[in-house]
């Protein structure tokens, strides 16, 4: 059973990890907001598709409808250069984008919450000691109960176990 918790711990707490920082691109980059897609070339360029030339300018804003294959060529330092773009993925009109941060800080603040209100259930159940002991019992034997009359306790039906045999 721990062994189980553990491993859904540690898979927990690698995609914690892997949402928060996720890895960035030095050059270009591609966002997704809805279902547009804006794709960011390094510096100023034109953007080209099968040697088709699409658009000038640092980004290039696209409905997603299917993957697609693009690629922006610009000047850098005196030489041309290109970013290859290969966009695939999903898109709907009514998604929003939930931030690694924010996912994170709603984590951590389920977790402390959980945390207070085991500790505030655990107050209020905790057994409370007596004020005072029970005392002894009375020595006076109480007339509501009667006594065993010793030639009458071994002839009873269930006194005795018979033995087969």
């Amino acid at each position: 059973m721990s062994a189980i918790f553990f491993r859904v711990m540690a898979v927990s707490v690698f995609l914690l990890v892997f949402f928060m920082f996720g890895v960035k691109a030095e050059e270009g980059g591609v966002s997704f907001w809805r279902s547009d897609v804006t794709l960011t070339c390094p510096r100023n360029g034109t953007w080209f598709q099968h040697n088709t030339q699409l658009h000038t300018g640092e980004t290039y804003v696209l409905k997603y409808e299917r993957p697609i294959r693009v690629h922006c060529v610009y000047e850098e330092e005196e030489a041309t250069k290109k970013t290859f773009f290969f966009v695939k993925g999903r898109v709907c009109e009514t998604c929003f984008e939930l931030d690694g941060v924010y996912l994170g800080g709603a984590i951590f603040a389920d977790v402390i919450m959980t945390a207070a209100l085991m500790a505030f259930i655990y107050r209020r159940t905790k057994k409370v000691s007596a004020s005072r002991s029970g005392g002894r019992a009375s020595d006076i034997q109480s007339s509501e109960y009667q006594e065993l009359n010793p030639r009458s306790i071994s002839d009873g039906t269930y006194s005795a176990v018979n033995r087969r045999k």
